[in-house]
């Protein structure tokens, strides 16, 4: 496996290393992260907090009924070119 390195604030690496695992490398936490912003982008951009919960609820079914209908149509657009 390859790796890369990248070079981050010392303020950041605090912080990283505060939220790392005891037995979690820096990769497996950055991707735990990703991984958790993509299943959450409410708490990624810090909105939930400003959201009563009706709304924080209505704000989380508008985004399955998105996906859904993203489906829906990737489905439709994948049998229209390449047939059922």
């Amino acid at each position: 496996m390859t790796s890369k390195m990248i070079s981050i604030r010392d303020d950041v690496y605090k912080n990283l290393k505060k939220l790392k695992n005891p037995n979690e490398s820096f990769s497996e936490l950055i991707e735990r992260l990703i991984a958790n912003q993509q299943k959450d982008p409410l708490k990624h951009f810090d909105i939930s907090k400003n959201l009563s919960d009706e709304d924080l609820n209505d704000f989380e079914n508008a985004i399955k009924e998105g996906k859904k209908k993203d489906a829906i149509i990737s489905s439709s657009k994948f049998s229209e070119i390449w047939g059922d």
